[in-house]
């Protein structure tokens, strides 16, 4: 995901969500990392840190943005697979937090909120398919007769 911050000149942050890694390019330059989140312009580090819960934010000096934070009702929507996946026991749920983890790291690539409740909908309907697969071609990892 790709941000533009203005402290003091123009930053592009390039994060990717699911590896962790960040880069900086201050007007268009690429700045060396210091770190694994550190950057150096000059002699002044530049720190992309945080995490989605929190926020993730930029800060230069003792100026701080903030990039992208999710809000309570994006953990809710991600919620669903997982509270969806709870009628299949221990098995559903395994399978259900591997959807909220999906879920938690498409969020802030998704602009527009009803999209975003969409796919975790979506997901949670996968989730509950796989479920009933599951218990119908092995019934008795959910305690059912065959």
């Amino acid at each position: 995901m790709k941000y533009e911050v203005d402290i003091n000149g123009r930053f592009e942050i390039d994060l990717n969500y699911w590896s962790g890694k960040a880069t900086v390019k201050y007007q268009g330059m690429e700045l060396p990392q210091d770190g694994k989140n550190t950057f150096l312009l000059g002699s002044e580090k530049c720190v992309v840190g945080g995490a989605l819960f929190s926020g993730v934010y930029f800060c230069r000096s003792d100026k701080q943005v903030l990039l992208a934070k999710l809000f309570w009702y994006d953990f809710i929507a991600g919620l669903i697979p997982f509270i969806i996946s709870m009628i299949g026991g221990i098995i559903g749920a395994v399978i259900g937090a591997a959807a909220f983890f999906v879920c938690y790291k498409l969020m802030p690539y998704i602009k527009n909120y009803f999209l975003r409740l969409l796919v975790c909908v979506a997901i949670a309907g996968l989730v509950l398919v796989v479920i009933l697969t599951i218990a119908s071609l092995f019934p008795a990892l959910f305690g059912l007769e065959a």
